[in-house]
């Protein structure tokens, strides 16, 4: 039933990739989820007041449109990468297999299992027979006769991976043959080693973004009431993406919060597409996050937050309908924060002696799914230590980053999901 006043509950976000800046798309719309927006077109009233015509006020005069806003959005499985190419332009993606090992302490004996997929393949002492391994002296040995047998199987479901010991292990490394998320679902079970976990994890498409590109797409945004009984629907055109924030806590789900320039704001009582393309929602929590220095995790860290900023450019030139001109990048900026406890040792000598370090924030999913931004050059400032109470101390660290020759960027973001791409 139609309502009269509008809820944020029925609001609804569409958008398009422009081809050209500021004309609307006819095609290729998405819904994507968000938890609030301020996105809205803006004109001021000035006066210019003329003498001679007594006390009482003049009519006003219309100013510049601005066209620019906030919206909060879930840091999800696959929505977060249409916001990251908005940001950083088209990624470079690839297909990952999943993997997976299974670890053996000691040399099974006979009649002792292991399950892949829901075959049950048993160590015996005797002749072996098609889904069965001999044991041989050592664990390592027994390993490798697996090995050679697991590879060499005819069965369907045994034969989906390929199979192997590392030099030095008494590990079972397992990779599923077809690279994409669907090794994902292939279970591992033991009746006496190891398995790294239920299922092998990992698969899935990696879509990687740098930042520094030379250009960086601009979209159509729609926001939409569409249960009011007279619908309307504000079309945002030459929409660019110019920052995004991230905060990292201990519980909750992960959200980020985009600052968007729009060349300009149009009404319409019908939707663009009322059937757009939509992804189902899986958000990333916080309960999974991590930072890491050098690779390793960062002990003792309460909290974090990341800034990336394109720091856009708006172009104004002498135009009829007041709007800006283009929305260009300028210079990209990454910057951020971390609390730690304070420990007298983590991360002094850097923030005292200006070396850089490298920092990564991630979050990630059981199947191995995660996002990960990834800083090679960050440099610390030193800090204050304030002691205010008998309770624990802690530092924040509020750091800069810059540009790595080696890398060949400032900041390189990797998102693993099942979207097989963005293009």
């Amino acid at each position: 039933m139609p309502k009269l006043r509008a809820y944020g509950a029925d609001a609804t976000l569409k958008i398009a990739r422009e081809t050209s800046y500021g004309v609307m798309p006819s095609s290729g719309w998405r819904s994507l989820d968000f938890r609030s927006t301020d996105l809205a077109a803006t004109q001021p009233l000035a006066a210019d007041p003329l003498l001679g015509r007594g006390r009482n006020a003049q009519d006003p005069y219309r100013g510049l449109v601005t066209d620019e806003g906030q919206i909060d959005v879930p840091l999800d499985l696959r929505g977060t990468g249409y916001w990251l190419t908005a940001l950083f332009g088209l990624p470079t993606t690839s297909s990952v297999a999943a993997s997976g090992s299974i670890t053996f302490a000691a040399n099974p004996a006979a009649g002792q299992t292991i399950t892949l997929n829901g075959v049950v393949w048993t160590f015996v002492t005797g002749t072996p027979g098609a889904l069965q391994t001999q044991i041989q002296a050592t664990v390592t040995q027994t390993i490798d006769q697996l090995v050679t047998n697991l590879n060499a199987s005819a069965n369907p479901e045994v034969s989906k991976c390929t199979y192997s010991r590392p030099p030095s292990t008494q590990r079972l490394e397992i990779v599923f043959d077809t690279t994409g998320p669907n090794g994902n679902g292939f279970t591992l079970a033991a009746s006496h080693a190891t398995p790294s976990g239920p299922r092998l994890t990992g698969g899935g498409h990696l879509h990687v973004w740098q930042s520094g590109a030379d250009e960086i797409p601009s979209h159509t945004l729609e926001i939409g009431h569409p249960k009011l009984t007279t619908p309307v629907f504000f079309r945002h055109l030459g929409t660019v993406a110019e920052s995004i924030e991230i905060e990292l806590g201990q519980e909750g789900p992960a959200n980020a919060r985009l600052q968007l320039v729009a060349q300009g704001e149009e009404r319409s009582a019908t939707t663009v597409d009322a059937a757009p393309a939509a992804w189902a929602p899986r958000r990333f929590a916080q309960a999974r996050g991590y930072v890491r220095r050098g690779g390793s995790a960062l002990a003792g860290v309460t909290g974090g937050g990341l800034t990336f900023s394109n720091n856009l450019e708006r172009v104004r030139v002498i135009r009829e309908d007041g709007r800006i001109e283009a929305a260009d990048p300028t210079l990209a900026t990454a910057e951020g924060t971390l609390a730690l406890r304070f420990d007298g040792a983590t991360l002094l000598a850097e923030a005292s002696d200006g070396d850089p370090v490298a920092l990564e924030y991630g979050l990630t999913m059981p199947e191995g799914y995660a996002l990960r931004f990834e800083l090679p050059r960050v440099f610390l400032p030193r800090t204050k230590y304030a002691v205010s109470g008998p309770g624990g101390i802690e530092a924040r660290f509020e750091w800069r980053a810059a540009f790595d020759e080696s890398e060949d960027t400032m900041l390189r973001v990797r998102l693993l999901n099942d979207v097989a791409s963005y293009a």
